[in-house]
């Protein structure tokens, strides 16, 4: 059987478990918690995870690290049901949406997260960075939007990997307080809620609402107070806070040790 270490909230993490819950491959879950680096979960994880980074997916002796690279080594281990479309154009238009999400929608919810749970920034200069990431949500959800012109899925004409790859983003920034306005993005909002209610998808957010009311009280996004943890500042998370407004948080959190950069491969 599968092994996936995983934390539920990561988008990463919960695109895996869509196309595997699609597939109807099964597979054994092992959650990372980042503040217990002792646990045998974790050193495990760690051992097979060089990044130190979820998802890991360990088949038998292999250990694959890179959410996209598990998902490639699944459509090509398990080919049927198929989780990509047919055409080899449509096939890599998927892969250029699930790489549009996976770095600048990510980093958006990420500084999102950071600034409405984490308290990074706080006063006028939270209200200016979360102005400028509605803002910029805005502009992919009309990009999203308009990948829906002609396409009933994001994956084309049926579910699959591309609305896997979208959809725990979209759901993200909702949970962190930037909704969809269907008015604006009428098509998007109506892929949304039929996402919804796909069973590979119910399944993956069945398993975050039941971490969210165990570790958080229900409601992270309302949750008050500083958490003194350390996260991961990588390449596009970095790049948007130092472009929005975050420079100094950065550097605060440099020097009080609660950002770490990507871990060195070896």
């Amino acid at each position: 059987m599968l092994r996936l270490f995983e934390h539920p909230l990561s988008p990463y993490v919960r695109k895996v478990k869509i196309v595997l819950n699609l597939k109807g491959i099964p597979y054994e879950r092992i959650y990372v918690n980042p503040l217990d680096l002792e646990a045998p979960a974790f050193r495990e994880f760690a051992a097979a995870s060089p990044l130190r980074e979820v998802p890991c997916l360990v088949h038998g002796d292999l250990a694959i690290f890179d959410s996209t690279v598990m998902l490639e080594y699944v459509e090509e281990r398990w080919p049927s049901p198929p989780a990509l479309p047919e055409t080899a154009a449509e096939r890599a238009r998927v892969r250029m949406l699930e790489e549009l999400c996976d770095t600048q929608l990510e980093a958006v919810n990420w500084g999102l997260m950071e600034i409405r749970f984490f308290k990074r920034a706080e006063g006028a200069q939270a209200e200016a960075m979360l102005a400028r990431a509605r803002a910029q949500l805005d502009r992919y959800w009309s990009r999203l939007e308009r990948e829906l012109d002609g396409h009933r899925w994001m994956n084309g004409e049926r579910f699959g990997r591309g609305d896997a790859a979208v959809h725990p983003h979209v759901a993200g920034s909702a949970f962190w307080g930037v909704a969809l306005d269907a008015k604006r993005h009428p098509r998007l909002a109506d892929w949304a809620a039929r996402c919804a209610e796909q069973p590979a998808v119910k399944q993956d957010s069945e398993q975050v609402a039941a971490w969210i009311r165990e570790n958080l009280g229900g409601d992270a996004a309302s949750s008050a107070g500083s958490m003194p943890i350390v996260r991961q500042y990588r390449d596009h998370r970095l790049e948007w806070m130092m472009k929005t407004g975050g420079v100094d948080v950065v550097l605060r959190g440099v020097e009080r040790g609660t950002i770490r950069f990507q871990t060195e491969f070896g």
